[in-house]
């Protein structure tokens, strides 16, 4: 695909992914080393669900810590834990995408089970996992007062129980996915306008302070 991408003349053909080793990651992962030791980062898995490939990951995870590198995943736990159970040393860092907590209408927007995430973040509990959540405020999904308080009350819940950072980060919904879909041919059924709701923010912030947590806003 990448030589019939160079020499299409009329650009028509764009590659939007290319296989790689785990050698060649690294490569370029520790050609930044020194930006790490001075802002504390390191590498992050994220996608798609990185655990979609848990070989790659696992494989990646443990050469990242072979090498002294900080590392995070960008997840939201929809795999079996036979996936995970495997880098939990590995990784220092979940970024744990939480987006309800109704199954019913869970399974109705994603055609997953909530009952696996949920399975899945207690056990990184159980194993003291560093977690942050995350919560991309979705229109007609999630964007309500009632759902991001219950989606609070949930990251509230985990950090009495379990210890950690107490970071919420609330994500509004963006549309720089559109692309991506157009590429693949694939229709784009999301809402066309990027989510404009500071007043829901604002409770957002409220509640998760009424909570004990630290409300982060990404824009």
């Amino acid at each position: 695909m990448t030589e019939a991408a160079d020499i299409c003349p009329s650009g028509a053909i764009s590659v939007c992914g290319e296989e790689s080793s785990i050698e060649h990651i690294m490569k370029e992962v520790l050609k930044d080393r020194a930006f790490y030791a001075n802002s504390g980062g390191g590498m992050t898995l994220s996608g798609g669900e990185p655990f979609m490939q848990p070989d790659l990951a696992s494989a990646l995870f443990a050469a990242a810590k072979h090498e002294s590198i900080h590392t995070a995943v960008e997840t939201c736990l929809h795999v079996p834990w036979k996936y995970i159970e495997p880098v939990v040393s590995d990784v220092d860092l979940w970024l744990l995408d939480i987006k309800h907590v109704d199954e019913d209408i869970f399974h109705q927007w994603t055609s997953g089970q909530l009952s696996l995430i949920n399975n899945n973040l207690e056990q990184l509990g159980k194993k003291q996992a560093n977690i942050v959540f995350r919560v991309p405020i979705i229109p007609g999904f999630n964007d309500n007062e009632e759902t991001l308080a219950a989606i609070i009350q949930k990251a509230a819940a985990h950090y009495s129980t379990y210890g950690g950072s107490g970071e919420i980060h609330f994500l509004p919904y963006h549309t720089y996915g559109v692309h991506k879909y157009h590429l693949l041919d694939m229709i784009y059924t999301g809402a066309k306008q990027p989510l404009d709701r500071p007043e829901l923010l604002a409770f957002a912030e409220r509640e998760a302070k009424a909570q004990g947590l630290t409300a982060i806003l990404r824009g």
